[in-house]
């Protein structure tokens, strides 16, 4: 519910301005438009340029208002969905927006309705457009690659001296720094999750990294919090580890792969 109440507060806002783009009004909360001379607006169709990025903000608060369905209903790839999108559209609006000359209305100056030939754009500003494209699409490559793994689950396998696990923020656990692997029938919920400290944490779900519980102090999460049971690794002198999967078998699979090469070691 909370998650339901928090994006509302963002979605109504862009909803409402959203509607009053589409009157044609609004036109000086547009960025880069409010900027622009008396003479340099008039070269704009207004009611157009409003009515675009109306239709931006209702597909953005459509999109948003599908982060809590996905958290509420545990669906990945809604996620996946809804998150997409919101990162590529603003990007592909203001590529849009400034090609093609989409919005520009040049009358001659005689007054008539003439069709006048409007001006190619210019080096700089292809230039100027290509690395915006650039680097737009590797920071939407750059989020998504983080998201990907922070929302897969993590990899587990066992040396000879140590327990390696692959993922966000992975780690290698050392045998001899281990005191004891336990199998605590809970979710880390349950357990208590605490504060993020170092990690990632996006929908509250997949938690990797470095936690601050009250209850148990720095902690190492490599979990599905809402998955029961949970892998403890105690560790000597240490920050302690837990682990668990989506899969409740694989999380009981995972345990006895390291429990019996931890007392085999």
């Amino acid at each position: 519910m909370f998650g339901w109440i928090i994006t509302g507060i963002i979605a109504l806002p862009l909803v409402i301005l959203a509607l009053f783009l589409f009157k044609g009004k609004g036109a000086f909360l547009i960025a880069g438009y409010n900027t622009l001379s008396d003479d340099k607006k008039a070269e704009y169709d207004t009611k157009a340029l409003c009515k675009a990025v109306g239709w931006l903000l209702l597909l953005l608060a459509f999109f948003m208002m599908l982060f809590p369905l996905a958290i509420s209903t545990e669906i990945t790839w809604l996620f996946w969905v809804s998150f997409v999108p919101i990162m590529i559209l603003p990007f592909g609006f203001v590529i849009y927006a400034n090609t093609g000359n989409r919005f520009r209305k040049t009358p001659p100056p005689d007054g008539s309705t003439a069709i006048v030939e409007k001006k190619p754009m210019s080096r700089v500003k292809k230039l100027l457009l290509i690395i915006f494209i650039l680097l737009s699409a590797q920071l939407c490559i750059g989020i998504g690659i983080m998201i990907y793994h922070g929302e897969t689950d993590p990899k587990v396998s066992v040396t000879s001296d140590s327990i390696k696990i692959s993922t966000l923020f992975g780690t290698d656990i050392s045998f001899s720094s281990i005191s004891d692997i336990t199998l605590i029938p809970k979710n880390m919920r349950e357990i208590g999750i605490g504060r993020r400290t170092n990690g990632y944490g996006s929908d509250g779900m997949s938690l990797k990294g470095t936690f601050q519980s009250i209850e148990h102090g720095h902690q190492l999460l490599f979990v599905y919090s809402i998955s029961s049971p949970t892998i403890h690794i105690s560790i000597n002198r240490g920050v302690d580890v837990y682990i668990s999967f989506r899969d409740s078998e694989k999380t009981d699979s995972v345990y006895r792969m390291i429990s019996t090469s931890f007392a085999n070691r």
